[in-house]
């Protein structure tokens, strides 16, 4: 039998603050490493973009790296931002012309990053 809290337990159990702070956008392209401007995307800014787990954007890349058309570009909010200004993201990002394939929200939990730190 599964164990259960009790109402006590319940109501000291500190609650996290869990806020929506910006997306991985996955984008395919064959055109090369995708670019943004700053503001393109209304509260969403491009901090940065791998390929194959490997940093591309901002910065040096290797004329020796195998990239392939998959593009992991993260965006980060600007400004609080809710589940509506990601869908309409999305909206903007497709009505550019861009694929993408998939897209993680990224949480903090009590102001701590609940996903993997840029490079």
């Amino acid at each position: 039998m599964a164990t259960t809290f009790s109402e006590a337990a319940k109501s000291t159990k500190k609650k996290k603050e869990i806020r929506l702070v910006g997306v991985d956008m996955y984008i395919i392209t064959e055109n090369g490493i995708p670019s943004f401007q700053d503001g393109e995307f209304g509260p969403f800014k491009c901090e940065f973009i791998s390929n194959r787990g490997t940093k591309v954007w901002p910065g040096f890349v290797s004329p020796d790296l195998m990239m392939v058309n998959w593009y992991r570009c993260r965006f980060m909010a600007t400004q609080d931002v809710q589940d509506s200004n990601v869908d309409a993201f999305l909206a903007a990002l497709s009505k550019k012309g861009w694929w993408w394939s998939a897209v993680q929200k990224l949480w903090t939990h009590d102001g701590e990053a609940a996903y993997s730190k840029a490079y």
